[in-house]
Parts: structure tokens; sequence; C-alpha cells
């Protein structure tokens, strides 16, 4: 199955009817044939004004535009002069050039034999659409982009067989319109769903870093746990060790403090004594020195 031809652009012109100019560069182009690139250029410019730095899509429509413009195919300088020239912001490499100029020549040979085996080949009444499988249901955040995508790839199948079917017939420009809107939202939807799986794969990753983050973080609190629970065990048996060394305290208090009350009463109860003592001496002596005695 040959792919069927570019929507984006029609069949170039006969080289018969392009004007040459024979004194120029291989690569320089005629009036005509740059004002035809230049036109171009425009929607060009605005399907892949989102994406700057990929120019490949860019360097895919430039070459076909340029072969619809002149109907020849030139080497990858050539076809970066004239991108120097007619857009210098677009610098893609030499081999991003040779690829797409081969892809280029590749599609303008199956074009050739698509349309030779359609002329030489009775068309068929009608043609049952292929059965494209439905997308599987996806595991990832892009399921809706992947069924859009499945959508989009079954609408191009049926137009690439509408387009077999009425090979070497013309087409009308409503079919053309939607074709090429159809490959341009496919081209964006797929771009969408490669970032969404990007930004989900980075999710998951910094999702597992987290979680090995938290892991660590449970760790640490397990131990810091550990740790306040065998400083409040010791504090509490310092509590209790602290507790019986003041009842001890208070029970020696209480023992000092009753051999000192003793104390006070023994001393109290002796000065007592030699009070009465000492009022029997004065009795005696008085009652010598009444008698007539010698007062001693």
């Amino acid at each position: 199955m040959h792919p069927p031809p570019d929507p984006l652009f029609p069949p170039p012109p006969a080289p018969a009817s392009l004007p040459r100019n024979a004194g120029r560069p291989r690569f320089a182009l005629t009036d005509d044939e740059a004002r035809s690139l230049v036109m171009q250029l425009g929607d060009i410019h605005t399907r892949h004004a989102n994406n700057p730095r990929q120019h490949r899509p860019f360097v895919h429509d430039f070459l076909r535009a340029v072969h619809h413009a002149t109907g020849r195919i030139y080497s990858a300088g050539t076809y970066r002069k004239l991108l120097q020239a007619y857009a210098p912001e677009r610098t893609p490499s030499t081999t991003t050039l040779e690829t797409e100029k081969n892809l280029l020549e590749h599609d303008l040979k199956s074009r050739a034999v698509s349309v030779g085996i359609a002329a030489a080949t009775p068309l068929p009444a009608a043609a049952a659409a292929p059965s494209v499988p439905a997308p599987a249901p996806a595991r990832e955040t892009g399921l809706e982009l992947q069924q859009i995508i499945g959508l989009l790839h079954h609408l191009a199948a049926r137009l690439d067989q509408q387009d077999r079917a009425f090979a070497g017939q013309d087409r009308s420009a409503g079919l053309q319109a939607h074709n090429d809107y159809l490959r341009e939202r496919l081209a964006v939807t797929e771009e969408d769903l490669n970032e969404t799986r990007a930004q989900a794969a980075r999710m998951a990753l910094e999702a597992q870093a987290a979680a090995a983050q938290a892991e660590e973080r449970a760790r640490e609190l397990a131990v810091l746990y550990q740790n306040v629970k065998d400083q409040a065990a010791a504090l509490g048996a310092m509590a209790e060790e602290l507790h019986g060394s003041r009842q001890f305290a208070m029970q020696a208090i209480d023992g000092v403090r009753g051999e000192t009350r003793a104390a006070k009463e023994r001393c109290a109860q002796l000065e007592q004594q030699l009070k009465d003592k000492e009022q029997q001496v004065d009795m005696y002596r008085q009652m010598a020195f009444s008698k007539g005695g010698p007062a001693r």
C-alpha cells in the first residue's frame, strides 16, 4: 500500500509551463517561483508558529513548497540557502535536510506509481472502511488524548481509502480542507499526548522521590519518638527516686524535730529542778540565819 498524496500541497505544474532563468545559479528562483513560494510560506509559518525549535515539520512543508513552486528537487546546501533567504529563523541540521529530501523523493515516486496503477486499474464500486481497533484503555493521564488520536486515525484511514477509491478524479476543496484540518489536529494532539506523558513521568518521579523522603522522615520520626519515650521513662524513674528521697528526708526531719522537742523539754525540766534547788538553798540559809547561825 502506497501512501496517499500529501493534501497540503497539490501536484506541481509541468516544468514546461514554468519560466526559467538560465543565467541565475541553480538554487536561485525566478520571480514567479519566488512569488509562489512566498504565498505558501504564509500558511507554513502559521501552522508551525507554536514550534519554533522543532525544525523538521517546517522543513517537511518547506521542501514540498519549493517543489510545488519550482518542480525540482535540490541538494541540502541549496535548501539551506533558500531557508536563509526566505526563513532565516529556521536553522535545521544537514541530516534533517537530507532526510526530508529523501522522504520527498520517496513520496514523489510513490505518488507516480499510485497514479499509474490507478490509471491502469478499474475503480471498485464501493469498499468498506477498514476496521480500526479501538484504542486500549490508557492507564496514564492522557486517556482523552489517546481516544481523540484513535478517532483521528480512523478518520484519516477513511479519507485515505476515499483517496485511493477516487484516484484520478478531482477532489473537492472542502474534502481537502477537512483532510488538512484532521492531519493538523492529529499532529497537535500527538504532540500534546507526548507532553502529557512526559509530564506524567516527571510527576511519577517526583511522587516517588517524595514517597522515599516521607519514608525517611517517618524513620527519623520513629527514632525521635523512641528517644522521647526513653527520656520520659528516665524522667519517671527519677521522679520516683526524688519522691522516695523526699519522703525519707521528711521522715528524718520529723525525727530530728521530735528529738529536739524532747531535748527542749528535758532542758526545761532541769532548769526547773535547778530553780527549785536554789529556792531550797535560800530557804535553808534564811532558816539558819534566823536561828543565829553564822551566815554561809
